[in-house]
């Protein structure tokens, strides 16, 4: 055979040999660069809709005060947004899915994997399926839509999977923030003690600062220390729940069940616009993790002095609430009257 055939013949099986790693899955698309994944500029993104394999829907949307809100009704946790914006902006390739492992991470992705769409305003930016993390826990499985590449993802600096952070479910997002009212938009407080109904009161935020008086339960004017009732009018800043319980945590039967009690408090707060924001909170039965089990006489307590169920607005969702941080607006009339 001549030499210049033999060549001819060999340059024929290379090409034919790249055509058919070019061509096999799951090489079909050229590899993408570290970034690829990555939203470069997240302080541009309005908008995140994220859908399961459940059929579960949630929509992420920045208000013009930077602030978000889900499914275009719920106050977002601040915290939990900040962490998926870094989260898109830190995505890194780590290596392409090997073929061994590619038809398993595309079944994962088909049935387990979580659309997420990205948008600057109208205009979509990208759209990630993320799915489940690798065996070695140090990698999550995504893939950009239209393409049939895997990749193994990381967040540098993070070692897990970033699945979580992506979320179909409502609570998992809403902002633990109960009250953030200031002073200068209060118009009336009502705060009543169902079993105690002697301690409770109304507060005109007018009435109390001009004559120092608030009314007890029967409509009687009381007397009051104007210095305890403006720490009142000041409280209701910046009140948080510890956090919500979700189904897994607190079945509906058993919120039915609490919420069927006569509540320890119920706080009504009136703003001048003419808003009332609720709050009751319901006792909490010791449990393993009450850390006060004794009271001061060394008998084990009941009802658990740390922690309240709570009920927000006419939701009907559960939140825990811890005793110290909402001491402050927890007032009886016998707090504030002269004595």
């Amino acid at each position: 055979m001549k030499k210049s055939t033999l060549i001819l013949l060999l340059v024929v099986l290379l090409l034919g040999i790249s055509t058919f790693l070019l061509m096999r899955k799951p090489w079909s698309n050229s590899q993408h660069e570290a970034s690829a994944f990555a939203v470069k500029d997240t302080a541009k993104v309005t908008r995140v809709f994220l859908a399961d394999k459940a059929g579960k829907t949630l929509t992420l949307e920045r208000n013009a005060d930077n602030t978000w809100i889900a499914n275009k009704n719920v106050l977002v946790d601040h915290t939990k947004i900040n962490l998926l914006l870094t989260t898109l902006h830190d995505l890194q390739v780590k290596i392409p899915v090997s073929a061994s492992m590619h038809n398993t991470a595309m079944g994962i992705l088909g049935s387990k994997g979580i659309k997420c769409e990205i948008y600057e305003g109208e205009r979509l930016l990208k759209v990630i399926y993320i799915g489940t993390e690798t065996p070695e826990k140090e990698g999550t499985f995504m893939i950009l839509e239209g393409e049939d590449q895997p990749y193994i993802i990381q967040q540098p600096g993070f070692i897990g999977f970033l699945t979580p952070r992506f979320s179909t479910d409502e609570i998992k997002w809403r902002s633990k923030l109960i009250f953030n009212v200031a002073k200068k938009d209060i118009q009336e407080i009502t705060i009543r003690y169902p079993s105690n109904a002697s301690e409770s009161f109304v507060l005109n935020a007018n009435t109390a600062q001009q004559k120092g008086v608030i009314q007890d339960s029967k409509g009687n004017l009381v007397q009051t220390d104007t210095l305890k009732t403006n720490l009142l009018l000041n409280a209701f800043e910046q009140l948080y729940a510890e956090g919500f319980y979700d189904e897994t945590a607190f079945t509906k039967a058993e919120r039915d069940s609490v919420f069927g009690l006569n509540p320890y408090v119920s706080i009504d707060l009136k703003l001048i616009n003419g808003d009332i924001q609720h709050l009751s909170l319901y006792e909490k039965l010791v449990g393993d993790k009450t850390k006060d089990r004794f009271d001061d006489d060394n008998k084990e307590r009941t009802i658990d002095p740390e922690k309240f169920f709570a009920k927000v607005g006419n939701q009907n969702l559960a939140a825990s609430v811890q005793e110290y941080a909402f001491r402050r607006i927890l007032v009886k009339k016998s707090d504030l009257q002269l004595r």
